[in-house]
């Protein structure tokens, strides 16, 4: 086997391989021997069919393509190997004529690692939000809590009124017919959770346990079912029951119950110690995207577009388990957005295209800057996945045997981003968190 490499463009190599003819013959009779035991042929028992008369029956094109398959992977391996080819992606072959007794030629297209020119690593300007935790911060948390603390108590000659929670039975019917899927018995519904069809809720404020209601309302156009989109219906409905949520009053006894602090201002105080965490956090995530997007500005690099698929396919893949947790499968998704694969990959591309990039940028900054790292790092990253897995420790090394190399490159790789944020001149600029949160996907 002889292999020649044509060129390196655009982090793609091109590969020549010459197949010598002594080699596809020993391709060829291996897949006779495979195909053989799959034919019939009259006057012949199975797997007893000479190669000769196999061939001249069906023709010699019946071995090619299993040929192929003993012949390519070997050839294409040891072409990686004699031209010190470092290949991260799947090739794209193009086989040449095959015909037994000459040699074969096959071209090959394989993404290889990019060459990455670092820019600017110190000093990269970088404007976050400044959170600041506010008493009023501190007050919506409280309410929250005092929320989810709340009593329900059952109400029964009183009527329903915004934030209750209802019990009903109800019939769905379009022109007067009930429609699959449209009948519930003891459904609970909190009026004003928005959870229901728009417009349904609000018809149940006002009623009182064993009342009626005819609840006329008008599907969304864009509903998920089809044959239910834009169409007007009538619920006929009961209330079953009235469960309305009393909230607690913020005093000592409500931080006796729900923590383990004695007075209110201790808890108070804890919520807002928590907000001011949470925000740091935040701030630490944006810190680390946007020095990360300033530091790719300042590099260049090219990569194959196979490449590009190769982490478009994690990221369907990412995307996939994220629905699929909350019972959805990607052709549902699709019907329900009313898209497509293909519209979901153009715009998930350029995310994908970025990503690589930010992988080989900072496995060259890890290069260059030299980072390692020492036996106590390694032991606390282990402490805290053994924490986060809920083990003991040396349960936790046992399960991270197989992917240790994973678990240090990961190491380093906090290390070049902790660096560049580190180097980095950063200012707060105010501006409202909620756009914080829309601008810099915060924490992610």
């Amino acid at each position: 086997m002889d292999a020649r490499l044509e060129k390196i463009e655009k982090s793609e190599a091109y590969i020549e391989i010459e197949v010598d003819a002594e080699t596809l013959e020993v391709g060829l009779e291996k897949a006779f021997r495979k195909v053989v035991q799959q034919v019939n042929i009259p006057g012949f028992r199975k797997g007893k069919v000479p190669r000769e008369f196999l061939e001249a029956h069906f023709g010699k094109e019946i071995l090619y393509e299993d040929a192929m398959e003993f012949v390519v992977p070997d050839a294409y391996e040891q072409a990686l190997i004699d031209l010190e080819i470092d290949a991260i992606a799947k090739p794209e072959v193009e086989i040449g004529d095959i015909q037994s007794g000459q040699p074969l030629k096959i071209k090959v297209k394989v993404a290889v690692k990019p060459e990455v020119e670092l820019g600017q690593l110190e000093g990269l300007e970088v404007s976050i939000p400044a959170l600041k935790v506010s008493e009023a911060d501190v007050d919506k948390q409280m309410e929250d809590m005092r929320s989810h603390y709340a009593q329900l108590v059952i109400k029964t000659d009183t009527p329903s009124e915004l934030g209750d929670t209802v019990t009903i039975d109800f019939v769905g019917l379009i022109d007067g017919v009930p429609f699959e899927g449209g009948t519930g018995e003891d459904y609970p519904l909190e009026l004003g959770s928005n959870t229901f069809i728009p417009g349904f809720e609000e018809q149940l404020i006002g009623l009182k346990v064993g009342e009626t209601i005819d609840v006329k309302v008008k599907f969304p156009e864009a509903y998920h079912a089809e044959d239910l989109a834009g169409q007007d219906a009538v619920f006929q409905t009961m209330v079953v029951k009235i469960e309305h949520r009393e909230l607690r009053t913020l005093d000592d006894e409500f931080a006796q119950e729900v923590s383990n602090f004695e007075t209110i201002e201790e808890l108070r105080n804890d919520a807002r110690e928590n907000l001011i965490k949470t925000n740091q956090y935040r701030q630490d995530g944006v810190k680390k995207k946007e020095v990360l997007a300033r530091a790719m500005e300042q590099c260049r690099i090219d990569i194959a577009p196979a490449v590009v698929e190769m982490q478009f396919q994690t990221l369907l893949s990412q995307f996939e388990q994220r629905i699929e947790a909350q019972g959805i499968g990607l052709d549902q998704y699709f019907e329900m957005t009313k898209s497509n694969l293909n519209e979901f990959k153009q715009d998930m591309l350029p995310e994908a295209e970025r990503n690589a990039k930010t992988n080989f940028m900072l496995e060259k900054i890890i290069e260059e800057k030299g980072f390692d790292l020492t036996d106590e790092e390694v032991d606390k990253q282990i402490e805290e996945i053994a924490g986060q897995m809920g083990v003991e420790l040396d349960q936790a090394r046992q399960n991270l045997e197989g992917v240790m190399d994973k678990v240090r490159y990961n190491m380093k790789v906090d290390k070049a981003i902790q660096y560049l944020v580190d180097n980095a001149v950063i200012t707060e600029t105010e501006i409202a968190a909620e756009v914080a949160d829309q601008e810099g996907e915060l924490g992610e």
